[in-house]
């Protein structure tokens, strides 16, 4: 299988030609008469160029001598121990002499991919003035096909369409978007020594999609389920692949969560804290971060401990780090009488399932069935979409008799939850809510243990979309959440915070980020903290479940014809599948008929 961004493709838009026409802005010194062969030469490794993403981290090519002799001052990064190592094949390409003033554009754009020394060849593009100012981390767009720059109407202006498939932003959150997305890019030049130079240009670079996981690699940060602190969120963000991923990933701790899990996690590390250096070094596999913290305790060894079990849960995500030495305002930290104990980062959920078998509810293991005792359902019931609680004691499912969600024990009358058009199956956290929602995008969350229809969520964003699937993360502090808008059959698969009070009732579904945008889904199932599996419902030819990580990368998994339902257990290797009335199992590649006894199953969650 071959791991892959999710970046949709853009349906019903062509690849554009990179290089546009050009136009007859005079330029400076009179030579395009003398430079036409030379003009299609350059166009010629522009395009190249930009198709091969170009990663700049290799060897920077000398300046023509047309370039300005006192040039830019960049920032400084101060170097780790690990010097910065050539990952990519291709090298950005630096301006050439006599080039017009679109291919200084076309140049710019194809090089400002190249991370290596700031950006430097990129900055050669640039008049000395810009060079210290444009800021090339501040996104990072992942386009589809060809960018196309034309003049506009003022000489030495230039406009740069692009359709765009995802979005990194500053702190490496990236954000799939949906086919057909552009965004437009707008360049003033002018000359400097006779030759063209960017003045005006947005801060961001653009890199192609299908090239983007050669330029960027995931880290994954941790932060502390705010709700309970023996839990650790993993929070995904995409860096440069270069030696100092280490730096920013601690940067990025540092700075806080990603704003799509707002006050659904807490960090150790106080906003105050900072580096006391601009890196951190990686020799020997060890990562030293050296933290200035004012009004640290050294005896608070349980504050440090949980610092420490942080930073390292977190760097240990960077390939190159396996161990990490924490030093606090000079002083090396150490934790040897901490009571805490270590935080969880991975919540298992019972082998057992739940399912639908002749119209009951039922219990499915190892290829037993076993009609769970004792379970009472309302008259006239038709049962689908079944749930359960993490302790198999309480249970959940939709009665598309009367489009209602209810709960159930062992030897009680059922609970009327919520109402609804296409209702969700319903999806229990491990703090005792029940959760779900419907085609009008509202959220609804009740703790099973009282009775009633409970209140709703705060979830302005899903206003008026439909909600295909909503699953509570296993931790309880995430909500992976499958829309559709409209009649539209494309969906967009979220991440979204939990936020609760004291009592753990939950208050507001924080505005989610987009894993992946412009799918055929209907269902997400938690796999574990970091990946789920996704596939379409009820379409008569073949389904196209897929496995992904919460950074946006997928694996194909086999095709299944005709699935009703896919559940997930701990991992990869428990994934389940429904077609026809019977349950399948994926193994290797392909899917082993388990039982036609039970169907429409789920694990606990």
């Amino acid at each position: 299988m071959t791991s892959r961004s999710e970046h949709p493709s853009a349906g019903g838009t062509g690849e554009r030609d990179g290089a546009a026409e050009l136009s007859g802005t005079a330029e400076p010194g009179g030579a395009a008469g003398r430079r036409r062969d030379g003009a299609r030469t350059l166009s010629r490794r522009v395009r190249f160029a930009g198709a091969l993403t170009a990663v700049a981290l290799g060897v920077m090519l000398s300046a023509c001598g047309a370039m300005p002799r006192s040039g830019p001052v960049h920032k400084v990064i101060e170097p780790t121990e690990q010097s910065e190592q050539t990952t990519m094949a291709f090298n950005p390409q630096a301006p050439q002499a006599g080039a017009s003033a679109q291919e200084i554009v076309e140049g710019f754009l194809a090089a400002g991919v190249g991370a290596q020394d700031d950006y430097s060849v990129a900055r050669k593009y640039l008049t000395p003035q810009l060079a210290t100012t444009w800021k090339p981390d501040t996104r990072v767009l992942v386009h589809s096909g060809e960018p196309t720059t034309v003049p506009r109407l003022n000489e030495g202006e230039f406009r740069t369409s692009l359709e765009i498939s995802g979005e990194l932003g500053s702190n490496g959150v990236l954000t799939a978007q949906p086919a057909g997305s552009t965004r437009v890019l707008d360049f003033v030049l002018t000359s400097v020594d006779g030759q063209w130079r960017i003045s005006k240009a947005p801060d961001g670079v653009i890199v192609p999609k299908a090239d983007f996981e050669q330029i960027f690699a995931p880290t994954t940060l941790y932060f502390y389920s705010a709700k309970d602190p023996n839990y650790l969120v993993p929070d995904p963000r995409w860096f440069v692949k270069r030696s100092t991923a280490s730096t920013g990933a601690v940067r990025a701790l540092l700075s806080g969560p990603a704003g799509y899990l707002g006050d659904s996690v807490t960090s150790a590390l106080p906003q105050t804290a900072s580096l006391s250096r601009s890196s951190v070094p990686v020799s020997g596999g060890t990562a030293s971060v050296d933290l200035t913290l004012a009004n640290f305790d050294p005896a608070d060894v349980n504050q440090a401990h949980r610092m420490d079990q942080q930073l390292r849960t977190t760097l240990r995500s960077v390939s190159s780090v396996e161990d990490v030495d924490l030093t606090i305002n000079g002083a090396p930290v150490e934790t040897p009488g901490s009571s805490g104990t270590d935080a969880v980062r991975a919540v298992t959920v019972p082998n057992r399932q739940i399912g639908v078998s002749n119209g009951h509810l039922a219990f499915y293991q190892g290829g037993q069935t076993e009609e769970i005792p004792n379970i009472s359902l309302p008259q006239g019931a038709s049962v689908s979409r079944p749930a359960m609680g993490t302790e198999a004691t309480t249970f959940g499912f939709v009665n598309t008799a009367d489009s209602t969600v209810y709960t159930v024990a062992s030897g009680q009358e059922p609970e009327k939850r919520w109402s609804g058009t296409q209702l969700s199956r319903p999806s229990f956290d491990r703090v005792g809510y029940v959760w779900g929602s419907d085609r009008s995008g509202t959220v609804h969350a009740v703790r099973v243990s009282e009775d009633g229809v409970g209140d709703t969520v705060s979830a302005a964003w899903l206003d008026k979309q439909h909600v295909a699937s909503l699953r509570i993360s296993r931790e309880g502090s995430r909500a992976l959440v499958v829309t559709t808008t409209g009649t539209s059959h494309r969906a967009t698969v979220w991440l979204a915070g939990v936020v609760r009070d004291s009592s753990g009732k939950p208050t507001e579904l924080v505005k989610g980020n987009a894993v992946a945008a412009d799918v055929d889904v209907d269902t997400a199932q938690w796999i574990g903290p970091d990946e789920f599996v996704t596939t379409a419902l009820g379409q008569d030819g073949n389904a196209q479940p897929r496995r992904y990580t919460v950074a946006g990368r997928y694996d194909e998994l086999p095709s299944l014809t005709g699935v009703t339902s896919i559940a997930g257990g701990n991992g990869p290797a428990a994934v389940y599948g429904a077609s026809d009335g019977k349950l399948y199992m994926l193994t290797g590649s392909s899917w082993a008929l388990q039982s036609e006894q039970v169907t429409d199953t789920a694990f606990s969650g």
